[in-house]
């Protein structure tokens, strides 16, 4: 698929210094690529980035005279800063959970960035081989770049459009084709912005300053007139009023009597303000582990949930089978009697985190004491929430099952449908970073999927509510709490009538139908295209 250059009409000015560049500034300038995404990102990130970061990697890998392994070294070193800056709190996370010297957690948060630039890389080196003129020329940047994020294994499901979630009229177009349709449409307008600053010809220029100016203008129309009437269709209609816990419990540090302490007391208080269903956060938080079966709360003796309130309540513990060697990390609803109405166990575990691969887990985690081997549910259920007059659909996530498209999409399609999504997790690994942010804004994207609200409760925040719109409604903020500053942080309490507008059984989005399937239609136009070019090239021969 190497692309001819013959017939290009390159424009005068700044396009002649693009195409003189040598390679060393250019893979200065290409490095402005990621630095701009990553700036974008939350808290308070800068949108505009998310739009403009993935021209100058389009400018310079497209330049007739770069070869492949250049393509490649350009887009090795425009996707870094995606991990250096956009994931900077993976440093934090090896030396707080890993024990790692902070050196070696520098170390590690640089192999991170590595990985996550690859993909960077490889679409670089296809945009350098692929067409540059026709409708081809903007539908294989986009094709190639979804098919990249969606095949490219990662640890924290991601995309570089997270800084959407502090935007969601940006937003709305998932309920269609999910996230990546989002990266579809902002690569299409990247090569336009592309185009015009590089190709003359006023027609040229014309059909691609149209694209600049019509796919965000349109993107946020659609988005904006999209809320506005889901809004509409909402008012009035069903609604909980859901107490969300945040304990502000460090990582370590704290006594079982006052981590429940931080638990009981603010579930009290919010049951004097008559909320109809408690979340608190997960596993750790609470510090009991619960035998299995678990049949309610009266086997906790001392440890009791419901000792000063009497309403259902979401909660995190870890369980574990008599005689057996693993535990898991669970969530469980419980009813105002305090029996136990359900429970889900965390089916995607974090590898290292909660799962050993490969070597003998006893060996490690006696080596590693933040590392934990659990074992895996098997897979999403659904809680069922029963208050005076209505019943409530739950859909449990735990941790960062919130930000997995799919997994989401399997709660989501269980019989009998969900109405609200509840998400218990611990950020408190993370300290004062950006991570807790950027776990909300991921887990934004969900809602919009399927048009359903999220609720989430966590240790330390940001602790919040979502509506279907996507939009962040309510939230408490991060505390960097230590072990040493917890008496400067107490307990909080979030209390927010969620409305509940839709059941995804009775009504699934256009996403949940089929829409999850548009980034492998562009996983099998790639393969195909590419394929297509290479044996039209062995067929051929070199030119």
């Amino acid at each position: 698929m190497l692309a001819p250059t013959a017939g290009i009409v390159h424009a005068p000015g700044m396009q002649a210094w693009i195409l003189g560049l040598g390679f060393g500034p250019s893979l200065v300038l290409a490095s402005l690529s990621s630095l701009l995404i990553a700036l974008g990102a939350p808290p308070a990130g800068w949108i505009p980035g998310h739009w403009l970061g993935f021209v100058p990697l389009l400018l310079l890998a497209r330049r007739p005279q770069v070869s492949g392994r250049e393509a490649l070294l350009l887009g090795l070193v425009g996707g870094l800063g995606i991990g250096l800056v956009g994931f900077s709190w993976i440093a934090e996370l090896l030396v707080r959970f890993a024990g790692m010297p902070r050196p070696l957690g520098i170390i590690g948060l640089g192999l991170f960035a590595f990985w996550m630039s690859i993909p960077y890389a490889l679409w670089a080196l296809g945009l350098r081989f692929g067409p540059w003129r026709g409708w081809a020329s903007y539908v294989w940047p986009a094709a190639l770049f979804v098919s990249l994020q969606f095949s490219w294994p990662n640890v924290f499901p991601y995309t570089p459009l997270i800084g959407f979630a502090e935007a969601p009229a940006f937003m709305q177009l998932a309920e269609l084709g999910g996230v990546p349709l989002l990266e579809a449409l902002v690569i299409v307008w990247a090569v336009a912005a592309a185009g015009f600053m590089m190709y003359a010809g006023w027609r040229t220029r014309l059909g691609n300053g149209a694209a600049v100016l019509l796919i965000p203008t349109l993107m946020f129309g659609y988005g904006s007139a999209r809320m506005a009437a889901l809004d509409a269709q909402a008012e009035g209609g069903p609604s909980l009023r859901v107490g969300i816990v945040q304990p502000n419990i460090p990582v370590g540090g704290m006594s079982a009597s006052e981590r429940l302490h931080r638990l009981r007391t603010p579930s009290a208080e919010l049951a004097g303000r008559g909320v109809e269903f408690i979340v608190w956060p997960e596993a750790g938080t609470f510090p009991y582990r619960v035998a299995r079966p678990f049949p309610g709360d009266r086997a906790l003796g001392q440890g009791r949930v419901m000792a000063q309130h009497r309403v259902p309540t979401f909660l995190g513990a870890g369980s574990i089978a008599p005689n057996a060697r693993y535990g898991y990390n669970s969530a469980y609803l419980l009813d105002p009697a305090g029996a136990v109405v359900g429970r889900y166990d965390k089916v995607n575990l974090v590898p290292l985190g909660e799962s050993v691969p490969l070597v003998d887990p006893d060996w490690l985690t006696q080596r590693i004491p933040g590392i934990a081997h659990l074992e895996a549910g098997s897979g999403p259920v659904r809680f069922v929430l029963e208050s005076p007059g209505k019943v409530t659909g739950l859909g449990p996530l735990i941790c960062y099952e919130d930000i997995i498209p799919g997994f989401v999409r399997r709660v989501a399609g269980l019989p009998g449908g969900v109405e609200l999504f509840v998400n218990a997790t611990i950020d408190a690994w993370y300290g004062d970073t950006a991570e807790p942010w950027e776990h909300l804004a991921l887990a934004q994207f969900r809602s919009v999927e399927h048009r359903v609200p999220l609720v989430r409760s966590t240790s330390t925040g940001v602790s919040a509510v979502v509506d279907y719109n996507g939009r962040r409604v309510a939230h408490l903020p991060l505390r960097p709490v230590e072990a040493a500053t917890a008496e400067f942080y107490p307990p909080e309490t979030l209390v927010a009538d969620v409305l509940l507008p839709r059941n995804t059984a009775d009504s699934p989005t256009p996403y949940a139908r089929w829409g999850w399937l548009f980034p492998y239609v562009c996983l099998v136009g790639v393969v195909a295209a590419s394929l297509r070019g290479f044996f039209r090239g062995r067929k051929t021969g070199p030119s």
